[in-house]
């Protein structure tokens, strides 16, 4: 074939002059492979060379591979194209609660569902994990309408296939190596990174220093594993490039329904016109989609790394013919050339353009890959005025979309921290109130300003980081201003075991304790006057303390409110606040101690007795954080009304008013405007109800232990007992689908006197928000 002979000459003539340190090409035709070979060094400094079993970082190739995957899924009945996202992946929103009702599987695919370009991308720059990023989502304010624009975004994309495969019980990676990999023995394709990585004939990423390439960085794409996380040798991708063509069959047989695989090569956006023959072209689903003169379908899409790596595959279906070009340089339009040549000489026996030229220029406008570049802080200002005392900037700084980021000391000057790993680098002075700082990771633009708002009293009120403001959220406002903060006093990250005191502002201090890593994130909400030592009690030899045994799956954070009873001698390690309180204060401390501390979300709550209301009041006040819960023997406000006027009187007076027998000393003891805080709560799941999570309630199975605040009403505890469980009904049914359950072995602390039982109800809550599909309505 002509063709791939002066494709094979072009890509020789990119190694011989220095180009690309190495690629590899396979060309498709009616149903073989008629070519495959690699060119150049799979490393620059070991020399080893490229082949066609090399595997490459197919970067966002992935994403035609991921909708192949997505169709054979579909082939199999359980979802389809159009299934919604909250019915797949409850745990899942957008900004606007509309969208996150309507929106599906198919306009994530297609690149349509109002998210701005590339976003979430930052997000993974900073560290955080897909579940984090994908939970962020819900903070990112929309770039256009529902269903109105095209914008690519590699995030919104990997949503719908993260729900895709929910009801099959599978992770994404799994789907993949099961429905698609396997059966066409592609033995060198992976959708995890640490299989690359573990490769020997692997071709690692190179970028140009001063003119000569280097093995600089390494780039880890697993939490858009969707759709930029498959690795692969052109020998593999060249068999799922014949199933493509062959209308999903692969040596014969069916392996991807037709249907659902010819859909994602149907056009589904408008993306812009050709400017050589101003014929439109159009986003399918997970592929660009064009028409070329003759009217034949034209199926492409180019992958690209700026740590190190450019691929592009092309496919003219009617021809029954495909390329796929890879290298392991970053993008510099080099694949898209070599491919888009190759077709030219196939089907009209010359290139119809100077191709290299035009993809070059292309790919030097960085926004070709996503990336946005701020001003040019490489030239100093005229006339710099001097920036304030480092005291005037310290401190800590929220957004919901970006998480907190800190101001702190280092080496005499200032440092940013951000992210969850608490990536921190120094800044330098600019201007005034302006700072630059080096960035760095896939969507690194240089140096990126860094500029502060300062109040009437002379100290920051908010800053704006220039590289997080490209889709406008990059404002962070100051939540507390330290006495001093240094680089070591910075937060610890998100993951690991921390037990300590966090800073939440206006001279306060919250105890908190997590372990474990994992998503959803466990807040365990302990009953009146309990610190967070009650989920770690062991009532008897051999039981497993709750606390310690859902870290083995999940993160888990347990806190002491203000007042709640440590010890004999001491009350909890939190700093002591005036009495009484109501739910409402409780619950915007929980809320600004999960932001100081930079716990991720989403969150599970399990909450033991008053613990309920607080938990119950959260998921009402901040409804777009909480995904699951279990309820403890938890308080309801339908115990009030179960019981009669004088009796509720006599069951607030002692059960929450007064201190509990013994603790008459401390005068900091947790005390709450009981009515208060239930009238709180039922105004709010009034106005915002509980949402449609997996809910399990627990009920104790033995009486209340009433013998410290004897002599009683005879009639009371029988009473007390029928009320409690009227409303533990109740509280069985504010979810769809809630499981309720009664513990028969324990009375109010299940926690403590049947542990198992709380840590395996937490576990299937966990595993239902994870995979709503093993959510059964029987408990």
């Amino acid at each position: 074939m002509h063709a791939v002979q002066e494709v094979e000459k072009l890509a020789q003539k990119q190694i011989d002059q220095n180009a690309v340190p190495g690629l590899a090409i396979a060309v498709v035709f009616q149903d073989k492979v008629v070519y495959a070979k690699g060119f150049g060094v799979r490393d620059i400094n070991t020399k080893a060379p490229v082949n066609a079993d090399t595997v490459f970082q197919l970067a966002s190739v992935s994403k035609p591979i991921g909708s192949t995957v997505v169709a054979e899924l579909i082939g199999e009945g359980k979802i389809s194209w159009d299934s919604k996202l909250n019915a797949l992946d409850p745990t899942f929103e957008m900004f606007d609660p509309w969208v996150t009702r309507e929106i599906t599987v198919r306009d994530m695919y297609a690149h349509r569902s109002g998210l701005p370009d590339h976003a979430g991308d930052l997000l993974e720059d900073l560290g955080f994990t897909r579940a984090e990023i994908l939970f962020r989502l819900r903070y990112q304010h929309p770039d256009s309408s529902f269903r109105s624009h095209y914008a690519y975004t590699n995030f919104g994309m990997t949503e719908g296939a993260v729900a895709a495969v929910k009801p099959y019980q599978l992770e994404w990676e799994q789907a993949c190596a099961q429905k698609l990999y396997k059966p066409l023995g592609m033995t060198s394709t992976s959708s995890r990174y640490a299989d690359f990585i573990a490769r020997q004939n692997k071709a690692l990423g190179h970028v140009l220093v001063d003119g000569k390439w280097v093995q600089k960085f390494k780039r880890d794409p697993d939490a858009q594993a969707p759709t930029g996380g498959v690795s692969s040798s052109v020998n593999d991708v060249a068999k799922w490039i014949r199933l493509q063509l062959a209308n999903g069959k692969f040596d014969g047989k069916q392996i991807v329904s037709e249907k659902p695989l010819a859909e994602t090569h149907h056009p589904h956006m408008l993306t812009g016109f050709n400017p050589f023959t101003n014929m439109p072209s159009f986003y399918g689903l997970g592929w660009n989609v064009s028409y070329d003169q003759e009217g034949r379908l034209r199926l492409n899409h180019s992958g690209g790394f700026d740590l190190g790596a450019a691929t592009y595959v092309n496919l003219v279906p009617t021809e029954q013919l495909g390329i796929v070009v890879v290298t392991n340089g970053y993008p510099m339009g080099i694949p898209e050339a070599l491919g888009t040549i190759f077709s030219d000489i196939a089907l009209y026996g010359k290139p119809t353009q100077d191709w290299f030229p035009l993809y070059k220029q292309r790919f030097s406008d960085p926004a070709t890959t996503g990336t946005v570049r701020g001003f040019d802080y490489s030239k100093p200002p005229a006339s710099p005025a001097p920036a304030l005392k480092n005291g005037a900037y310290l401190g800590k700084y929220a957004n919901d979309f970006f998480g907190d980021i800190a101001i702190v000391e280092k080496d005499g000057g200032l440092a940013i921290v951000e992210g969850p790993k608490k990536l921190t680098f120094s800044m330098k002075h600019y201007d005034r109130d302006t700072f630059t700082y080096d960035t760095t990771g896939e969507n690194a633009v240089g140096r990126s300003g860094v500029t502060f708002t300062i109040g009437p009293d002379g100290q920051a009120t908010q800053v704006v980081v220039e590289n997080l403001n490209v889709r406008g959220e990059g404002t962070f406002k100051r939540v507390s201003t330290p006495e001093r903060t240094s680089e070591s006093a910075a937060p610890k990250p998100a993951s690991d075991n921390f037990a300590g005191l966090i800073d939440i502002g206006t001279g306060r201090k919250m105890y908190l304790e997590c372990r474990g890593s994992g998503s959803p994130t466990v807040i365990l909400e302990s009953g009146y006057r309990n610190d967070a030592d009650i989920w770690s009690a062991e009532l008897e030899p051999g039981m497993s303390p709750v606390f310690s045994q859902i870290a083995k799956f999940t993160r888990v954070c347990a806190y002491d409110r203000p007042g709640t009873f440590l010890d004999p001698d001491h009350l909890g390690r939190s700093t002591p606040v005036a009495m009484p309180r109501t739910a409402r204060d409780l619950v915007s401390d929980l809320h600004a101690l999960l932001q100081a501390a930079h716990v991720p979300g989403p969150y599970v709550f399990a909450a033991h007795s008053f613990g309920g209301i607080f938990a119950r009041l959260y998921a009402s006040t901040y409804p777009k954080e909480v995904v699951g819960m279990v309820l403890v023997d938890a308080l309801s406000e339908k115990v009030r009304t179960g019981l009669t006027p004088e009796q509720w009187k006599l069951y607030v007076d002692f059960g929450f008013t007064k201190p509990t027998p013994g603790l008459e000393k401390y005068k900091d003891i947790e005390t709450l405007d009981v009515n208060a805080s239930l009238d709180q709560m039922e105004k709010a799941a009034s106005a915002e109800p509980l949402r449609a999570m997996p809910l399990f309630v627990l009920t104790q199975g033995q009486p209340f232990d009433l013998s410290p605040w004897q002599p009683l009403p005879a009639d009371f505890p029988g009473a007390l007992d029928k009320a409690w469980h009227v409303a533990q009904d109740a509280l069985a049914i504010l979810a769809p689908n809630a499981k309720h359950k009664i513990a028969t072995k324990s009375s109010h602390y299940i926690q403590a006197q049947e542990p198992q039982l709380v840590i395996d109800t937490i576990k299937q809550v966990v595993e239902a928000v994870r995979n709503p599909s093993t959510w059964t309505t029987v408990p």
